[in-house]
């Protein structure tokens, strides 16, 4: 269950890459009062697709899937979030979520109401300025997706959602290799095949030197390897 937990200030946060921050000072205290703050347990949905939009939540600390279900039941992994990142903004007004965010591990949010968020936006134009980028920043990425997700080949797609993972949720060990601690489905769900395709893309590269496995952990020996599998779509990786 979501945990009300003692909240940190905006003032004190040290996430400088969230939005919030792009707020005047006045305006940073005046969120830092209202705001609402939960830390959710791995596994934890922080809001569910399909319920109603109350406001927008930003992530002060800890690692999120975005998830989208199709048709059949089949649940996607549409993007991943961590610290500064803001969610539940394709929601509008009193739409409803067209995603669901679940956490990965431990997560600090804070929670914008919609009339918050609205005031901040009329008052604070290089935040909403901030904001309009971030859209069109991720409509695009979206777009180029569909794009190059045509065109490559289902050992593309998982080198894709390996690296992708690495950028976003990745820690680096002590060795210097960045280490993922997604499982092979959750890859599978970034990549749109199934956890069997996964593993095997895995065993391959684990033999071609690519890859290591630490336990459950997968280890990416070489980032700009990893990249050279994937130098057609540049543009899109």
């Amino acid at each position: 269950m979501p945990q009300k937990t003692n909240k940190i200030s905006c003032e004190e946060c040290t996430t400088t890459s969230c939005f919030v921050k792009k707020t005047n000072p006045q305006w940073l205290a005046k969120i830092s009062e209202f705001k609402n703050q939960v830390v959710y347990p791995k596994g934890q949905y922080i809001f569910s697709e399909g319920s109603p939009v109350f406001g927008a939540y930003f992530i002060q600390s800890g690692d999120v899937k975005i998830v989208s279900s199709s048709f059949s039941g089949r649940q996607n992994i549409v993007r991943l979030a961590k610290n500064g990142h803001m969610m539940g903004h394709k929601g509008v007004a009193k739409e409803n979520y067209p995603v669901g965010a679940v956490a990965l591990n431990d997560a600090r949010v804070c929670f914008l109401n919609n009339e918050l968020l609205y005031d901040a936006f009329l008052n604070n134009t290089h935040f909403t300025i901030e904001i309009m980028m971030f859209y069109s920043k991720e409509l695009r990425k979206s777009e180029m997706r569909n794009k190059f997700f045509a065109q490559m080949t289902t050992d593309e797609k998982v080198a894709y959602a390996i690296v992708y993972a690495g950028e976003i949720v990745g820690q680096k060990n002590n060795k210097g290799q960045i280490m993922i601690t997604l499982s092979r489905q959750e890859l599978a769900q970034i990549a749109g095949t199934n956890a069997e395709q996964v593993s095997r893309t895995i065993s391959h590269m684990k033999n071609d030197g690519l890859l290591s496995l630490d336990g459950r952990c997968i280890c990416i020996e070489s980032l700009p390897e990893m990249y050279n599998l994937l130098s057609e779509y540049e543009q899109f990786i």
